[in-house]
């Protein structure tokens, strides 16, 4: 019992991120979707008690949609359908991550992450 407990709130303390790459960078209105996507994501997770948020960060040189998560595997109908959407608007990008990290104050440690996995549209 100590041992599921002590499991319980080391897995509270974990944060996770990853990030979809868009390059060349996108004009804000193309994202409409993807920002209802991010939206009902985040609700669902708030609902089951789960930590998800996403945001779109436009730059003039590239495009992210960053995600921070409890659980990287806890969504994967929502990066499905992010993923979907993002073939249906034909963009390109690159998915990084997922990384650990830790807040500060957290004893969590960080694991590097993968290097970004190159993603195309298929015709």
């Amino acid at each position: 019992m100590a041992t599921e407990k002590k499991r319980v709130q080391r897995r509270a303390s974990d944060r996770w991120v990853y990030a979809y790459e868009l390059d060349p960078p996108q004009p804000e209105p193309r994202f409409r979707r993807i920002r209802a996507l991010l939206r009902r994501a985040q609700i669902a997770a708030r609902r089951g008690g789960r930590l998800w948020t996403g945001r779109i960060v436009v730059e003039t040189s590239i495009t992210h949609i960053l995600v921070v998560t409890d659980d990287p595997g806890q969504v994967r109908d929502v990066d499905r359908a992010i993923e979907k959407e993002l073939h249906r608007l034909n963009m390109d990008f690159a998915l990084n991550g997922p990384a650990r990290f830790a807040l500060p104050g957290t004893n969590a440690r960080v694991v590097r992450r993968k290097p970004p996995t190159k993603r195309r549209r298929v015709a």
